[in-house]
């Protein structure tokens, strides 16, 4: 089966599939399975699964060479602990990337891995990270490799960590451990400076955890039900609701991360030290113990999926398998007496069913959510169901997930058709209800490469302490980038406008719906599913919302008589070598592209228009010889300050021609007006030519 790749796989499956029922997911999963050729698809799935978890497997060369460069980077990492030379909290930082890389190089469960751990909680106690120091030591004594001659240092450690964490019980437990071993006078005296710190502790106990903050507050809105075709449930205000504030939020239930994004599987920590996991070769991290041991039971069905790197290949399919797995333990002692499958499919599919009112969990709203696959063509529908049947193989050849189900009157086989069903459904409402959630991501740390994973909290030169960014570092911290695919079933009951009333913000995983104007009482809340009227045409969000969604939006903005009347709309040709190119510029607002005119006798403000020469387009700068002319005088206007900006680009290692980098930038105040195009593209120029300079 190695020949076969994802798609050729399903493909195969699909041509040897006749399916007569598509009404509902369940019908369609029943159907493939009472093909005659099922038994044939089954048996190439599970073979399939067997090819690609075998083409992940170490060699032992693989496996001595991983070994031999964690032994390298955290002897490197040791230089940097031990230098005299340079700041010490630089030298810190540097030796904690070096032995987070050391554990990422190290096997699983090995001496290598354990010394790792050590060494990094050695460096995050320097730092001040005592809770992630504390998690290292934790995880070095996990591996049961960790050389017994030391157990003694990683103890003081722990107590430390305990100490300044203030945590009285695990300081009075490690102190006992301590007790119980023979220390020299240098360790002695450490324990003896602890048992000073447990008196202080028993006075001042304290007992509150810091639970995770679980955001859900939708006070200011409530659901509407319509019961019409082609609007069904929406969202309107119960208060007027300024511009600004929170219109509601609501706790992510289920994400995962894309294209490998650092983010932590539990609580989509972006800010972290990370911890993997060995068991999948490192590609998921948590950040911190207390995530990994939370996510524990997700994980333990995800591990060999991850490990043979199915999950790359199944795209938003495996956003569906996590809330499966996350959710349908939740209500699964809610039907647990059910012993017809079609009974139980009534109870989990439709709104208006009995187990709807029994519970408020999560997944009901979920089940809740549309689902296209009435609008999908067949061809997709068999592609869909049998990805969900391939992971349904996937669970029961390699995870214990079916165990869940022991207790309940229905048989395994029943369950494996209805997870493959409720795969199936949601893999369906992804399609068009699935949200990216974004994140403000460092410029000089690429989070998605699987090179360089230290974790954010010990990149170079940005921090002076815990949590805490240099002064003047903030650009740093400039970019956004989408790094999970979530599930957020109330923000999906919002109905599509290309003008919406809501702003997304995203914070772990919490989302806020901030409001994005003045929002009046009893006023619907609208999302928007593609680009805004204010940066997109008519037709092409139209023709977006068509393929994607199967809808024609009819919002007030694209009901205007003019519906595109802020943006300007670009042609321009020119011949190069005897061929004719057209050129489409992109929808531009006006406010972006203002100019005032440099002539003394004019000095009026202007926007490049097309019935100008072709070397005025808008975007004049980007083109060879480009230039710009005022529409009011017709003056050509002078830009070899523009010219000499670019120029200066080419060699700033000059202290001057930075200074005068800056100085064209300051000059040309009087010339691009407002928040102009290409001042935004010299202002981007100078923030990265300033990063580099500290790099």
């Amino acid at each position: 089966m190695e020949k076969y790749n994802f798609s050729e796989l399903i493909a195969y499956q699909a041509s040897n599939i006749k399916v007569v029922n598509s009404e509902t997911e369940l019908k369609m999963i029943l159907d493939i399975k009472n093909d005659k050729n099922f038994p044939l698809n089954r048996r190439m799935s599970s073979a399939w699964l067997k090819a690609i978890k075998y083409a992940n497997q170490r060699n032992t060369n693989s496996l001595d060479n991983a070994t031999q460069r964690a032994i390298r980077l955290r002897e490197e990492g040791n230089n940097y602990y031990s230098s005299k030379s340079g700041c010490k909290f630089d030298n810190m930082i540097n030796a904690g990337q070096r032995y987070t890389q050391a554990i990422f190089a190290a096997i699983g469960n090995t001496e290598a891995l354990a010394l790792a751990y050590a060494n990094r909680a050695m460096a995050l106690q320097e730092l001040e990270y005592y809770q992630q120091a504390y998690d290292d030591c934790v995880c070095a004594l996990e591996t049961k490799h960790y050389p017994m001659k030391l157990l003694h240092k990683i103890k003081v450690r722990q107590a430390f960590c305990a100490y300044y964490l203030k945590d009285y019980e695990k300081l009075k437990t490690h102190l006992e451990e301590l007790g119980k071993s023979t220390l020299n006078e240098n360790f002695t005296q450490r324990v003896q400076e602890l048992e000073n710190g447990l008196k202080i502790l028993s006075k001042e106990i304290q007992t509150d955890e810091t639970a995770e903050k679980n955001v859900q507050l939708r006070e200011s809105t409530e659901v509407v039900d319509s019961k019409e075709a082609g609007r069904g449930r929406y969202i309107i205000a119960k208060k007027a609701i300024q511009s600004g504030e929170v219109i509601f939020s609501e706790r992510i239930s289920s994400f995962v991360p894309v294209e490998g994004c650092q983010i932590c599987q539990q609580c989509a920590a972006m800010l972290m030290i990370p911890i993997p996991c060995h068991d999948c070769d490192c590609r998921i991290i948590y950040c911190s113990l207390k995530c990994r041991r939370i996510h524990e039971n997700i994980h333990q069905n995800e591990c060999m999926g991850y490990h043979c790197r199915l999950f790359e290949q199944i795209g938003i399919s495996h956003l569906a398998l996590r809330v499966v797995l996350e959710d349908l333990p939740e209500i699964l002692p809610l039907v647990s007496q059910e012993n017809d499958i079609d009974k139980l499919w009534q109870s989990l599919s439709k709104p208006e069913d009995l187990l709807c009112n029994k519970t408020g969990a999560n997944y009901i709203q979920t089940l809740q959510m549309v689902t296209h696959l009435q609008k999908m063509t067949l061809p997709n529908k068999i592609w869909f169901a049998l990805v969900a049947d391939l992971l349904v193989v996937y669970l029961k050849d390699y995870t214990s997930f079916f165990a869940i189900t022991k207790k309940t009157k229905l048989e395994q086989c029943d369950w494996e058709t209805i997870v493959s069903a409720l795969i199936f459904r949601h893999i369906g409402q992804f399609i068009v209800n699935a949200h990216t959630c974004s994140s403000l991501t460092p410029t000089c740390y690429d989070v998605k490469s699987t090179n360089t994973r230290f974790g954010t909290l010990l990149i170079s030169h940005i921090w002076t302490k815990p949590f805490h960014i240099r002064r003047g570092m903030l650009h740093v911290f400039s970019e956004t980038q989408e790094v999970s695919a979530a599930n957020l079933p109330y923000l999906s009951i919002c109905n599509h406008a290309c003008g919406p009333t809501l702003s997304p913000k995203f914070s772990g995983r919490n989302f806020y719906a901030l409001a994005d104007s003045n929002i009046d009482e009893g006023a619907e809340i609208f999302n928007c599913y593609t680009s805004t009227y204010r940066n997109s045409l008519r037709d092409i969000r139209r023709e977006y919302l068509n393929e994607t969604y199967q809808f024609n939006c009819t919002c007030t903005h694209c009901q205007k008589d003019d519906p595109d009347a802020s943006y300007v709309r670009f042609k321009f040709c020119f011949t190069n070598n005897d061929s004719k190119n057209v050129f489409l510029c992109n929808s531009l607002q006006l406010k972006y592209h203002i100019y005032k005119c440099r002539n003394p006798t004019c000095g009026e403000k202007f926007i490049p228009t097309c019935s100008q020469d072709d070397t005025t387009a808008i975007y004049w700068w980007q083109l060879e010889n480009g230039g710009v002319s005022c529409t009011k005088c017709s003056k050509e206007q002078n830009v070899d300050w523009f010219i000499k900006f670019k120029k200066l680009l080419e060699n700033t290692n000059n202290i001057q021609s930075r200074m005068e980098l800056f100085r064209i930038y300051d000059m040309i105040d009087d010339f691009l007006m407002d928040f102009h195009s290409l001042k935004m593209e010299m202002a981007n120029d100078l923030a990265l030519l300033y990063i580099k300079s500290y790099n």
